[in-house]
């Protein structure tokens, strides 16, 4: 836990780049696991098992990093809501529109991102940042166009919402990350998504575990790989680097979405997609290289 609490910031960058892909590979399972399973009851299990699991290996260090800043519950708390408002609004979005065009506009939080926290410092973003962002954001928008997108309706709608609270969850991450104990907020937030999206299933859906291996498969890698990994240790990794560095790095999300989209779902990818993928990389790579990665 220590070498987390202290890594460089280029082995913040690797961590990052890491959990957004591990993310990633969540619209696909997550698309097919909502053919069974109701998206709150889905959210509901997936966060709380992952919950259960870290808590269970990690209660000493849980327990005595709240007893030493009791103000790591508060701000989970809070994370958490933001987060389950996010993730509930994808989910059920992704019932109406493909994986690749529910990442895009969910990501379109890499610009919103620069947006909020120049209103919130009351000044400008780099010239680098804004270039980066919109790079990134052409280059998702290529994925969207190759993947056919057929246009706007309740799931892109939905999808919206997931990109302003996501862009929100960002800055939180980022702004109480370094001032707090990393690891414990991501875990209480996931834990507070987890209970809140399973009292929603009961009242709204009739939850219940998947069926077949193949889902819980498919379950296990959205605990494990996704929840566990990638939104347990995005604090972590957000302590070392900026939030605007953050904010477009997530351009990866939807690149992984549609890779694997094309890959196993049979989605459509075109010159357009392979073109979109290289500009995020692009934008990812030219705002790494910005000299000031950490702020």
């Amino acid at each position: 836990m220590n070498k987390l609490n202290n890594l460089s910031v280029n082995g913040a960058t690797i961590l990052m780049a890491a959990l957004v892909i591990a993310r990633g590979t969540s619209f696909m399972f997550s698309k097919l696991l909502l053919t069974d399973m109701g998206p709150l009851s889905l959210l509901g299990i997936r966060f709380l098992l992952a919950f259960i699991i870290i808590f269970t290996i990690f209660f000493r260090y849980i327990n005595k990093a709240v007893k030493k800043d009791s103000t790591v519950i508060r701000i989970s708390v809070i994370l958490g809501v933001i987060n389950f408002l996010c993730m509930a609004s994808e989910l059920i979005g992704l019932q109406y529109t493909t994986s690749s065009t529910c990442a895009f506009i969910e990501n379109s939080a890499i610009v919103i991102v620069p947006v909020m926290e120049a209103f919130l410092l009351r000044r400008a973003p780099s010239w680098q940042i804004i270039v980066c962002s919109i790079v990134t954001m052409v280059g998702i928008a290529l994925i969207t166009i190759g993947s056919g997108f057929d246009g706007f309706g309740i799931g892109e709608f939905l999808c919206v919402i997931a990109a302003l609270t996501f862009a929100i969850a960002i800055i939180i991450n980022g702004r109480s990350s370094r001032a707090h104990d990393s690891f414990t907020i991501g875990l209480l937030s996931v834990g507070t998504m987890g209970f809140m999206a399973i009292t929603a299933a009961l009242v709204f859906e009739s939850p219940h575990l998947p069926n077949t291996s193949e889902q819980w498969m498919m379950l296990m890698m959205l605990v494990l790989v996704c929840t566990c990994l990638g939104f347990v240790l995005q604090p972590v990794a957000q302590s070392r680097i900026s939030i605007q560095m953050a904010g477009v790095m997530f351009g990866l999300n939807p690149l992984t979405a549609a890779v694997l989209g094309w890959i196993f779902m049979g989605e459509a990818l075109g010159t357009a997609g392979v073109i979109g993928g290289l500009l995020i990389i692009v934008g990812i790579v030219g705002i790494s290289l910005r000299g000031k990665a950490y702020s």
